[in-house]
C-alpha cells in the first residue's frame, strides 16, 4: 500500500481570496497530476492535504512535475498588444523552453498567435477558442466566460474577462505566465533577479514564512498586498509571491464548467455562476446604500468543509454550486445566508466564507473583500422568510434602475441586514427586527413615488399577507410583543351586514386591507405619523371611535385576534418597557391574517372564566377601560350582562391632560349603564404625559375574561356596602 501524508499548509487560509484559492489549486493539482486518491478539508482555518506526497514530496512536485494549465486571453486588448509588438516576455519564455511539462500550453499560445492575426472581435474569438483550444486550455476558458444567445457573461471571480481592472498590466494570462516563469525560475535571467530560490518561494506558499515578493498586481484577489497605502492616499505597486499568483489562478478553474448546464433565460447575470450571487449590502461592518447599484459587482460564497474529501467529490459540490430556496436558486446574498440556514446547499459543506467583489477606490478599485464567515445551521423558522419574497423582489426590481429613488436601497440594506442576523442566530429577538425592518419599508414605500407609480402599473404594491406562523416564530414572551400583537390583531368587519370598518392596517397604513391589499390614496382611517407612538395610538383609538359613532355602534371597534393581558396593561401605564418598539412591531404584526378567537377557558354556554385584577391597575384605567368595552359587559358578580356604550368624548380631554375631567365622564357612563362606580377620586393625576399615556393604553383589546377583573376595580357589587 501507498503511505499516505497528512500535510497541513500553513499558507492557505480561508482568506483573502488569493489564498482561499491557492489551497484549492494545491489540492487540484496534486490531485489531477499526482494522487487521485488525495483527500483535503479545512481545520480551524488551516488547509489539510492527505496525499502520498510529504511536506518535501510536495515541493519537489510543483518544481519538477507540475504542467501548468494553459492560461491566454486572445480577447482581451493587452493579451493582443502584447503578442503582436513582442512584448510578451513570460508567454515568449514558455514557448522557448524545451520543458516537456509546457507543451499543452505552447500549443495554445501559437494556436492563439495566429487567431488575432485573422480575426480581432472579441465575440468571434471567444467562440473560436471553444472550438481551437485543447481540452485543458478550455479549462481556463469556462472560468473565464459562459456563452449565451445574448452575449458572453463573466464570473466576479476571475474579473471581467480576465482583466484586472483597465490598467495595461492587469490581463490575468500574462501575468500568469510572468509569474510562472518567476516561480520556476525559467532563465538565467529570472533566477538573478528574483533573490530567492524557487524552492524557497514554493516552501513560503505552501507552509508559511517570510519570501522577498515581486512586484506584480494581485488585484482583487488580495487587497491586502497591493503595497504600503493602499487603502487610502498614496499607493505603491502590490507585492506578490510568484507561486501564490500561479496557484490562485489554478484553484479559480475548479469552479467552471457547469455553468453553462445551468443557465437558463431567468437566472441572474451573476448567479449562473457557482456560488456567485449579486450583491447584498447587508452582513458585514461597511455597507452602503449604493451596494445595490453598481458600486458593487457580486459576492462569492467560497465553501469550506471539515471531512476528508476527494477532488470529485469537491468537483461535484462546486459544478453544481446550487444554493436552493424552495423551487428556485439563491439570487444574491441574502438568499444564500437563507439557504444557509435552511439546508438548501450542498450537504457536506461546514461554513462559507463569503467576499464581496466591492469598488471602493475608482473603476479600477475592486477589492475581493471578506465580509464574513457563515456556518451551516439548521434553521427550520427561516422558511418563514418566503413570506417576503414577492414583495421583496418588487423592491430589488425598482433599486437596480438609476432613478432608484433615494432610500430605497437603505431600507433594502436594513431588511438584509436583519435577514442575515436571523439566518445566523435565529432567535425571536431577531425574527421581530427582520418584521420591524420590514414594517419601516412599507412607511417609506407608502410616501415614496413608488407608491403612486403604482396606479399606472409600474410601481410596488403593499405588503400582502404573513402567515400565522410568524406570531410564534417572533414570539419572545415579552411585554412588548404580547401588547403590540394585541394591538396589531384589531380586526375589521361588517357591523349588522353594513358599511365595512378596516382592521386596524388601514389606521397605521394608507391601504385598503380587504382581500387583495392595495394603496388607498385620500385614505381618511389612516391616521399614523411619523410622531410620538403615543399619540399615534390614540389617534387610532379616537379614528376607530368615530367611525363606529358615524354606524351607530353601541361598541368601539376593538375586536381582536388576541387580547392584552392587565399585567401587561400596568407595566405600559408605569413606563416600564420600550413604548417605540411595542409601535414598531405593531404594523408588521398588522400583515398577519387574523381571525376572532374565543377567551380563554370559555366554551359555549359557560361563563367567562374569572381572574384578579392586578393590585396596581389604576382605578382610572379600570373604569374608563368599562366604556370602551368592544362588546357587553359580562360579569355575574355584578348584575346581569349591560351594554355599556362607547364614551369616545374623554379621549381628547386625556390627550390635553385633564384626567380628572376626562374620568367624570366614564364616570357618568357607568352611572347610566347601571354600575355604581366604586370611587369619584380617578387616583391619577392630571398632566399632558399620564394623560396620553392612559389613553393610548385603552386601544389595547381586552377579551371577556377580564370583565370581572375591570369591574373589581372600578365598580360596587349590587349587595356590596361601604364600610
Amino acid at each position: 500500500m501507498t503511505m499516505r501524508y497528512e500535510v497541513e499548509l500553513r499558507g492557505c487560509a480561508p482568506e483573502p481570496l488569493m489564498a482561499y484559492l491557492k489551497a484549492l489549486g494545491i489540492f487540484r493539482l496534486v490531485s489531477e497530476q499526482k494522487d487521485s486518491s488525495a483527500r483535503a478539508w479545512w481545520r480551524n482555518d488551516r488547509f489539510y492535504l492527505s496525499s502520498a506526497l510529504d511536506r518535501d514530496g510536495l515541493v519537489e512536485f510543483f518544481l519538477y512535475e507540475y504542467r501548468p494549465t494553459p492560461v491566454v486571453s486572445p480577447w482581451n486588448n493587452r493579451y493582443k498588444t502584447g503578442v503582436r509588438k513582442g512584448d510578451s516576455k513570460g508567454l515568449d519564455v514558455i514557448l522557448a523552453s524545451s520543458d516537456k511539462r509546457f507543451s499543452d500550453y505552447s500549443s495554445a499560445i501559437l494556436l492563439t498567435k495566429e487567431l488575432i492575426k485573422v480575426e480581432d472581435d472579441k465575440e468571434r474569438i471567444l467562440k473560436r477558442c471553444r472550438t481551437l483550444l485543447s481540452d485543458n486550455a478550455l479549462e481556463w476558458v469556462d472560468a473565464v466566460y459562459v456563452l449565451t444567445a445574448e452575449r458572453p457573461k463573466y464570473p466576479p471571480l476571475t474579473s471581467n474577462g480576465g482583466t484586472l481592472g483597465t490598467s495595461s498590466s492587469g490581463d490575468i494570462s500574462m501575468n500568469f505566465a510572468k509569474n510562472l516563469v518567476a516561480a520556476l525560475g525559467l532563465g538565467s535571467r529570472q533566477r538573478k533577479s528574483s533573490g530567492r530560490s524557487s524552492q524557497e518561494w514554493m516552501v513560503a506558499s505552501l507552509y508559511g514564512g517570510t519570501f522577498s515578493a515581486l512586484k506584480n498586481p494581485g488585484g482583487q484577489f488580495s487587497p491586502g498586498g497591493w503595497g504600503p497605502n493602499s487603502t487610502n492616499g498614496f499607493e505603491d505597486e502590490s507585492l506578490v509571491n510568484p507561486w501564490d499568483f500561479v496557484l490562485m489562478i489554478e484553484g479559480a478553474l475548479g469552479f467552471a464548467g457547469a455553468p453553462v448546464r445551468r443557465l437558463s433565460s431567468e437566472s441572474q447575470s451573476k448567479a449562473v455562476f457557482p456560488f456567485t450571487v449579486d450583491m447584498a449590502a447587508a452582513g458585514y461592518s461597511t455597507p452602503t446604500a449604493t451596494e445595490y447599484g453598481s458600486s458593487a459587482r457580486a459576492e462569492f460564497w467560497a465553501p469550506l468543509w471539515d471531512r476528508p474529501t476527494t477532488l470529485g467529490e469537491f468537483r461535484h459540490i462546486a459544478t453544481e454550486g446550487r444554493a436552493q430556496l424552495g423551487r428556485r436558486q439563491a439570487s444574491n446574498g441574502t438568499d444564500f445566508v437563507r439557504a444557509i440556514s435552511g439546508l438548501g446547499v450542498e450537504r457536506g459543506i461546514s461554513s462559507f466564507q463569503r467576499f464581496g467583489f466591492l469598488q471602493r477606490t475608482g473603476i479600477d478599485g475592486v477589492f475581493a473583500a471578506a465580509i464574513g464567515r457563515f456556518a451551516i445551521r439548521g434553521q427550520p423558522a427561516a422558511n418563514l422568510l418566503f413570506d417576503l419574497d414577492r414583495w421583496l423582489n418588487g423592491l430589488r426590481s425598482q433599486a437596480g434602475g438609476s432613478r432608484a429613488p433615494v432610500g430605497l436601497g437603505a431600507a433594502l440594506s436594513r431588511i438584509d441586514s436583519a435577514i442575515f442576523d436571523f439566518c445566523q442566530r435565529g432567535s425571536p429577538r431577531d425574527l421581530q427586527s427582520v418584521l420591524i425592518a420590514v414594517g419601516h419599508a412599507e412607511r417609506w414605500l407608502s410616501k415614496s413615488v413608488l407608491r403612486k407609480e403604482n396606479n399606472r402599473g409600474r410601481g410596488v404594491l403593499p405588503f400582502n399577507m404573513l402567515s400565522q406562523e410568524w406570531l410564534a416564530g417572533a414570539n419572545d414572551d415579552s411585554i412588548e410583543f404580547r401588547l403590540a400583537r394585541a394591538l396589531a390583531s384589531i380586526l375589521g368587519g361588517r357591523p349588522d351586514g353594513g358599511k365595512e370598518i378596516g382592521p386596524v392596517r388601514e389606521n397605521m397604513d394608507p391601504v385598503d386591507a380587504g382581500g387583495r391589499t392595495s394603496w388607498k390614496e385620500d385614505s381618511t382611517s389612516f391616521v399614523w405619523t411619523a410622531g410620538d407612538p403615543l399619540d399615534n395610538m390614540l389617534a387610532v383609538l379616537e379614528r376607530r371611535c368615530l367611525e363606529g359613532r358615524m354606524l351607530g355602534l353601541t361598541y368601539p371597534p376593538l375586536s381582536s385576534g388576541f387580547s392584552a393581558r392587565l399585567a401587561d396593561v400596568v407595566e405600559f401605564l408605569d413606563g416600564n418597557l420600550d413604548t417605540q418598539r411595542v409601535a414598531d412591531l405593531a404594523l408588521p404584526l398588522s400583515f398577519v391574517r387574523y381571525w376572532r378567537r374565543d377567551p380563554p377557558g370559555r366554551a359555549e354556554g359557560d361563563a367567562v372564566q374569572r381572574y384578579r385584577a392586578p393590585s396596581e391597575l389604576p382605578t382610572a384605567y379600570a373604569v374608563m377601560k368599562l366604556t370602551l368595552l368592544a362588546e357587553e359587559f359580562d360579569c355575574q358578580e355584578f348584575g346581569p350582562k349591560a351594554a355599556i356604550w362607547m364614551e369616545p368624548r374623554m379621549l381628547a380631554m386625556l390627550r390635553a391632560g385633564r384626567v380628572r375631567e376626562a374620568y367624570g365622564v366614564a364616570h357618568r357612563r357607568l352611572k347610566a349603564s347601571g354600575l355604581q362606580p366604586l370611587s369619584d377620586d380617578p387616583g391619577l393625576a392630571d398632566g399632558s404625559g399620564s394623560g396620553r399615556r392612559l389613553a393610548a393604553a385603552l386601544l389595547f383589546p381586552l377579551d371577556g375574561s377580564t370583565h370581572c377583573a375591570l369591574a373589581e376595580r372600578a365598580v360596587r357589587k349590587p349587595n356590596r356596602t361601604e364600610l
